[in-house]
């Protein structure tokens, strides 16, 4: 029994126990990176052009998707007043779930970049 115990610690002590590092030492492997110089006024100018092209192209894509968006939801309005109380289509869940996630679509791309 004493043998089962000493054999079930020894096992677990193993387990538990860390792996020795193999390879060399994490200083030796370690290059030093080239520090990088100062941008350029080129460089700069470049990055300014890049930054203001990427958020005209945003906004292009948000106009598009909240034009979508207010078409969409003159189809889920037409489609709620078209429908009796008791009854609202399938269409009419889905439209709102497409709008919802149209939604959120143009919310984060307002918040990002």
């Amino acid at each position: 029994m004493r043998a089962i115990v000493a054999v079930f610690f020894l096992s677990v002590v193993i387990m538990i126990a860390p792996a020795p590092a193999q390879g060399p030492p994490a200083a030796a492997s370690q290059e030093r990176a080239p520090v990088p110089s100062s941008p350029t006024p080129v460089e700069i100018e470049m990055q300014r052009r890049m930054a203001k092209q990427r958020n005209q192209e945003r906004f292009a894509k948000i106009k598009k998707d909240t034009d979508q968006l207010l078409e969409l939801a003159t189809q889920l309005k037409k489609s709620v007043d078209q429908a009796s109380e008791e009854t609202l289509s399938l269409e009419v869940i889905r439209k709102a779930e497409q709008i919802e996630k149209l939604a959120r679509h143009v919310r984060q791309k307002m918040v990002s970049d």
